[in-house]
């Protein structure tokens, strides 16, 4: 029977599971109806009886389950879906199988030998092959075919090295099927097949890695780590067959410049040693590029030249900058986001510049998760294009969000602390923040007290109530918790329900009735003590149960009919603010002070809330006066200005209430949608009744 990559993901996703999943939270994260995860679980428990395992376990009102019997099995065996002839690789597995197959060969390649590697018909590797021209062309490569011989790629080794990086890339991050990446593995590591992260030559990588860490005080990610002990491999078997990478004469003295350079010469000193393969000065340059870009866990500035990191700091103020005054919020720490953003632009400034892809399959979860965050990062990018030279792709960008996202909550306040927990974090140092500040946000008194690296958290670690791992990690005396990197809300409530599950103190609760039960008997009289009693529980339970979540209103939510207005003229810009704001004063979403402190900002800044022609947006801090969000919009028939100069003349003016770093975000990346088409601002100007500007605002889904 075939394992497909549908029922591989399900038995991966069971194997992590230390308590049953229903079948709802499968088909949400999945994406497929409940139906279908019946029908997969039956075909999955079939194929657990032909390995002679106990079958998924399906227990009433909790969900599916994997005994623990068949995971020890399964884990003891190595057959933890690790047989390809167990599963069926999909068309793109079976072209980049092709295309490492191809690269990582010194000789032709013939039909027959794709047939077995793919365990398809010829009709259908014919068709991939197809695929696999299709996908070369893209990278300035060509498949060639000999009948004598075979296929080869033919084109520069620079191009065939960016594909064969671009692969192993798309390899790494695709954890669901351990099969496809075995079988690129096994291409790679010459000697013997890729099994249980134990093979001889990559723990001597591995090793030699570690000791260029220390070389430049810093650590790489995990999977930049595993990434960067395959590019080595690489680069040995393509100089073993004299198969060598060109660096400009020019980029070379760039580069020989850099700390990395000197690392990489080290490397290439321990390959020599390790296995007599002589690495050219070229190839040390190539390595060079990647370390350059590598995402780091742990960074040390003083790597970086002075030119370098005044140049990278200037980008990064910027940025911050723009950020808070388009976003409407300030950033408590900014000091030490700033420091972060640099560890990661100066990798993201190098992948750019080299052409050294490491994709980002968060990417479209960051997306669909944190939109706005999404919105207001990218409005930023242009500090960062005209830096690079380049247009910045949406998966950098997407890492990027992840820093900002990660540091908006970062206010310095003290919490009931009730758990400690550690997160382990294969990723980078976005990544690990923005879990740190979805699990604190998600889970009251939450105290997450250390990051580590997998590497790290081996070697030594605290003693906390819990442990939030990206990667599956053996429990023994702290309970673990795995999470994605990224928290859909399924995932929040699956891991909320691990939490109160985890700390269910009855004691606790009890305690929490008492006083409650107390107040009443203080203030009323109790006809059903044990009826109360009871019902106050269930509420407590509830309570319990529902995550932490911060509600963000749509712009027609704060945009209304009461909070929209028309004049025809104000006699200067501090008249304009006031009557702007008079929706949100009569509401009592904001007090008077509120409004004097967004004019004493302009006194005291500058007119930095003209965001663009004809557009303001006045804003002060939530302290300064905001009893609850809002907003409230005023267009002027005869333009104010906020200064001498002409574009500081406005006529649309948007006041804007925060209560926090996050709740307006939503409402405000709609707005600056609807502003930065030209069209709607001048219907904006031009309208003259409340339903012209709701009809706009409403075009935003």
């Amino acid at each position: 029977m075939v394992l497909d990559k549908r029922r591989a993901y399900l038995l991966s996703a069971l194997m992590q599971e230390s308590e049953p999943v229903h079948a709802k939270v499968l088909s949400n994260q999945m994406g497929v109806s409940q139906r279908t995860i019946y029908y997969d679980m039956e075909q999955l428990n079939n194929w657990l009886v032909d390995q002679q395992l106990e079958p998924v376990q399906n227990i009433y009102g909790k969900g599916f389950c994997l005994p623990d019997q068949s995971k020890f099995k399964l884990a003891e065996q190595g057959i933890q879906i690790k047989n390809e002839y167990e599963y069926q690789f999909s068309e793109q597995e079976r072209i980049l199988l092709f295309i490492v197959k191809i690269l990582t060969t010194d000789t032709y390649i013939t039909m027959n030998e794709f047939i077995k590697l793919s365990q398809m018909s010829r009709g259908t590797v014919v068709k991939d092959l197809q695929k696999v021209k299709e996908h070369l062309t893209e990278h300035d490569l060509a498949l060639t075919y000999s009948r004598s011989y075979g296929y080869q790629i033919t084109g520069s080794e620079e191009s065939k090295r960016k594909l064969l990086s671009h692969v192993l890339t798309y390899t790494l991050l695709n954890k669901e099927t351990e099969v496809f990446r075995i079988k690129i593995y096994s291409m790679i590591y010459p000697s013997s097949v890729y099994k249980d992260h134990d093979v001889q030559e990559r723990k001597v990588i591995l090793e030699i890695i570690n000791q260029a860490e220390k070389e430049l005080r810093f650590t790489l990610t995990d999977e930049m780590v595993e990434m960067l002990s395959i590019q080595l491999m690489v680069v040995m078997k393509r100089v073993n067959a004299h198969q060598m990478v060109r660096i400009d004469p020019e980029e070379k003295n760039v580069l020989r410049q850099s700390t990395y350079y000197h690392a990489a010469q080290l490397i290439a000193e321990k390959l020599l040693a390790q296995f007599q393969i002589e690495i050219p000065d070229d190839e040390i340059c190539f390595v060079t590029m990647h370390l350059l870009g590598s995402k780091v866990h742990h960074d040390d500035l003083s790597n970086y030249s002075e030119r370098e990191l005044a140049g990278l700091q200037k980008v990064v103020e910027r940025m911050v900058s723009d950020f808070q005054n388009n976003a409407c919020v300030i950033f408590d720490d900014r000091k030490g986001l700033e420091k972060n953003l640099i560890s990661h632009i100066k990798p993201t400034y190098y992948r750019l510049k080299y052409s050294v892809k490491y994709s980002n399959d968060f990417t479209e979860s960051i997306k669909q998760n944190y939109p706005d965050i999404f919105h207001f990062t990218k409005q930023v990018m242009f500090h960062l294009e005209y830096y690079v030279g380049k247009p910045i792709p949406d998966y950098e960008i997407a890492y990027i969000s992840l820093h900002f996202g990660g540091w908006l909550t970062k206010e310095k306040k003290q919490v009931n602390v009730k758990y400690r927990a550690i997160i382990v974090c294969e990723n980078g140092i976005g990544t690990s923040n923005m879990l740190k500040t979805q699990l604190e946000g998600l889970i009251a008194g939450l105290d997450v007290i250390s990051i580590q690296s997998i590497r790290e958290f081996h070697v030594e670690h605290e003693k906390v109530d819990v442990i939030f791992s990206t990667n599956y990690i053996m429990e023994k005396d702290i309970p673990v918790i795995h999470v994605p990197a990224i928290l859909s809300n399924v995932e929040k409530e699956r891991i909320l329900q691990q939490v109160n599950e985890l700390f269910d103190l009855d004691t606790e609760k009890q305690d929490q009735l008492g006083e409650m039960m107390t107040v009443i008997d203080r203030y009323a009289s109790i006809h059903d003590r044990i009826g109360l009693r009871s019902a106050l529980s269930e509420v407590i339970k509830e309570r319990k149960q529902q995550a932490k979540e911060v509600r963000k209103p749509l712009l027609n939510e704060l945009l209304t009919e009461k909070t929209i207005q028309f004049r025809e003229r104000v006699s200067n810009w501090e008249e304009a603010i006031r009557a702007a704001a008079e929706p949100l004063v009569l509401q009592k979403a904001i007090r008077p002070e509120y409004v004097q402190a967004m004019i004493d900002n302009i006194h005291e800044l500058g007119p930095y809330i003209v965001i663009a022609p004809n557009i303001a947006l006045p804003h002060s801090r939530p302290e300064a006066g905001v009893e609850r969000l809002g907003m409230s919009f005023l267009r002027l028939k005869e333009p104010v200005y906020f200064s001498e100069k002409e574009k500081h003349r406005v006529q649309l003016i948007v006041v804007l209430a925060a209560i926090d770093n996050e709740t307006h975000l939503k409402a405000l990346s709609q707005l600056t949608e609807i502003l930065s088409n030209e069209s709607n601002v001048k219907k904006l100007i031009d309208s003259e009744k409340i339903e012209e500007v709701l009809e706009i605002i409403n075009q935003i889904k």
